[in-house]
């Protein structure tokens, strides 16, 4: 018992001083500040206590008991401060903050079905698209994708929505306001001639010879099937009847490569949709139990009924009686 107690109170990493700490994770007892990081280096302990590590009753002192007790506050106040925070409060359409909710019914009085992503995600924490209700205008945040520029990415943010698309195209292929801003951000014009240097094939095309694709979204394998849209039009007509998920994102391909793109018409998602709820509705209606009975004419017997006159119509009822009239043993 003697040599157990003074294992106890001496030092476990150097044996030479009397311990006067014990690490909380796996109770290793030393003297010194030096002897607690060899213990956590020899043994890669961070010293952190396990929380959730079992105790039996017969150890169980009253400093577990208050460590518990700071547990339990500790989930207390993580829970109430991500009930206040606004940012991770509404991740439900059906619970959009009112800037939002005004946004996407903006953009339903243009046939657009506008959806949002939870706070959480980059995209709808990028997301500059916003209403101006004053004037009665809608401002898209557009991200545009190269594909053929090694997927090159460009940014065009609050672009009203009655901006013909073309005149977008331009503008990047062919940036008006190059010059303009040269001497003014040297960083922001090195990252501009750069662009300018990847997408050298699509400003030879020209828009003649390059086409707009809109990844198509809520349909089936929709990572596999874009929209063309019409660089005449301006972005509220292409984007009608479409469902966008918080703001548009057009993929900018040659002419040339685009048989590698399964393209289709907003027609042929309406009539997937028909299809589908036509179908949806002939199950239901098959699966109903008949609330009105059909009323069962007997059969007639031809054999002793011999004043049927030929020119009475028949009924679809009757039709079914005659086909279905038993067999007389001769």
């Amino acid at each position: 018992m003697a040599a157990s107690n003074k294992k106890l109170e001496n030092c476990e990493v150097c044996a030479a001083n009397k311990a006067k700490y014990t690490c909380p994770k796996c109770e290793v007892r030393t003297c010194c500040l030096s002897c607690v990081n060899i213990h956590k280096k020899e043994l890669e302990c961070d010293g952190i206590r396990d929380k959730t590590k079992f105790i039996p009753a017969h150890e169980f002192s009253d400093l577990d008991l208050l460590n518990d007790y700071r547990l339990l506050e500790e989930i207390n106040r993580s829970v109430d401060k991500l009930n206040r925070d606004q940012l991770k409060k509404y991740t439900r359409s059906k619970n959009l903050p009112p800037g939002l909710y005004k946004l996407k019914q903006a953009a339903l009085m243009n046939n657009v079905k506008l959806e949002f992503m939870p706070h959480n995600f980059s995209r709808n924490k990028i997301n500059t698209t916003f209403y101006n209700w004053k004037t009665k205008e809608l401002f898209w945040r557009i991200e545009w994708i190269f594909q053929q520029a090694e997927n090159t990415r460009w940014t065009t943010e609050r672009v009203l929505d009655s901006r013909r698309l073309s005149e977008l195209l331009d503008n990047i292929l062919d940036p008006q306001d190059f010059k303009a801003i040269e001497n003014h951000d040297i960083e922001d014009n090195q990252n501009k001639r750069y662009f300018q240097d990847k997408i050298i094939y699509y400003r030879s095309a020209g828009s003649s010879g390059i086409k707009i694709l809109l990844k198509a979204e809520k349909v089936k394998n929709a990572e596999l099937k874009f929209y063309e849209l019409d660089l005449s039009l301006s972005i509220r007509e292409n984007l009608a009847n479409k469902t966008i998920i918080e703001f548009p994102t057009f993929y900018v391909i040659l002419k040339d490569h685009s048989d590698a793109y399964n393209i289709i018409q907003t027609d042929e998602e309406e009539d997937e949709e028909i299809s589908k709820n036509s179908n949806r509705y002939k199950r239901k209606q098959n699966n109903q139990p008949c609330s009105k009975k059909k009323k069962v004419k007997n059969p007639v017997n031809y054999f002793f009924n011999e004043n049927t006159s030929e020119e009475e119509e028949e009924t679809e009822d009757d039709k079914f009686t005659k086909i279905n009239i038993p067999e007389y043993d001769k």
